[in-house]
């Protein structure tokens, strides 16, 4: 009993991982249609950001070796979290704004393509500028060893209980702003019905701007959480969106809560299933993920919580 709860636990943080992103992914799928397969490399960018804040000499090593001097005094975690998620913001924006805002009337392919090349432009710049060696990016809860809850022999992590308080308050804070703001008003009328909503004098154009800042901002926050745990690395959220993408997919694509519901799922067979089923081992641990995500679309194509499309003959 005492490894299963712990099994549970450990499922547990990464559903909160994989919910944050899987939210990110929500929120652009609502405004375009379409999946951001930027949105890991874009959140990887912004983390060496916050890593850049961190650093203690205020001087970071590129990846050919050089020095790039970063003036000021080094930043606390949270300050550079902070740092992060408004950098990853105003990536996110400017992606709007320069890439994406220039296709519209376009093939949906088309767009797919560009965030295509956005990710490998994006994980380019991160090989340069920072190289292949893994770094510590500090986690802003208390994470020692000894920073824990026993519950019936089980170790419930500080870490886990941050992490998932800090999901919890954005989803508290996105409904706030989607109901309650005249920019979250905006997106979702745009959201609903995009051709109406220009006709009634929304601007498109900005809106779709402030979704794409406020996914990239999640995405960047995730980053710096997951971080401390599988280090920081130009490749580090490159799996993590796959589980991200299936969370999304399994909770369905334009719900938010649902995003939380297949974050949890993911995360809990991913931990569970590789310790109680002999033929899957733990490299294969997305396999369970992906036949979640299948069971689950066979049941209902549009998700657990997706909206059912209604067309009209």
């Amino acid at each position: 009993m005492e490894l299963f709860i712990q099994r549970i636990f450990d499922g547990m943080f990464n559903s909160a991982i994989y919910a944050s992103l899987a939210i990110a992914v929500v929120v652009i799928y609502r405004a375009t249609g379409l999946l951001n397969f930027a949105q890991g490399e874009l959140a990887t960018f912004s983390a060496y950001i916050g890593f850049l804040l961190l650093s203690p000499t205020g001087v970071a090593l590129t990846g050919s070796g050089l020095v790039s001097v970063l003036p000021g005094l080094p930043w606390p975690v949270p300050l550079a979290i902070l740092g992060a998620v408004l950098f990853g913001s105003a990536m996110g924006a400017l992606a709007e704004r320069i890439l994406i805002r220039p296709l519209e009337g376009r093939t949906e392919l088309s767009v797919v393509n560009v965030t295509i090349g956005m990710l490998i432009a994006i994980n380019a710049l991160t090989l340069e500028f920072w190289g292949t060696r893994p770094r510590l990016f500090p986690s802003p809860f208390p994470h020692e060893i000894d920073d824990y809850f026993s519950v019936a022999g089980a170790r419930l992590r500080f870490e886990s209980i941050g992490v998932w308080f800090t999901l919890l308050l954005l989803l508290v804070i996105l409904a706030l702003f989607l109901q309650h703001t005249k920019a979250g008003l905006s997106f979702r009328a745009i959201t609903g019905n995009r051709e109406s909503a220009q006709l009634c004098g929304i601007r498109v154009g900005r809106t779709l701007m402030y979704g794409w800042a406020v996914a990239a901002g999640l995405g960047a926050l995730a980053a710096t959480l997951v971080a401390d745990v599988v280090l920081l690395e130009p490749f580090m959220m490159l799996r993590l969106l796959i589980y991200s993408f299936a969370a999304a997919t399994i909770g369905g694509l334009d719900s938010p809560g649902g995003a939380v519901v297949g974050g949890i799922i993911v995360g809990l067979t991913q931990s569970l299933v590789p310790g109680y089923v002999p033929f899957i081992p733990s490299e294969l641990s997305l396999l369970p993920a992906l036949l979640a995500m299948l069971v689950v679309l066979l049941i209902r194509p549009t998700g657990l919580f997706g909206t059912k499309r209604v067309e009209r003959v």
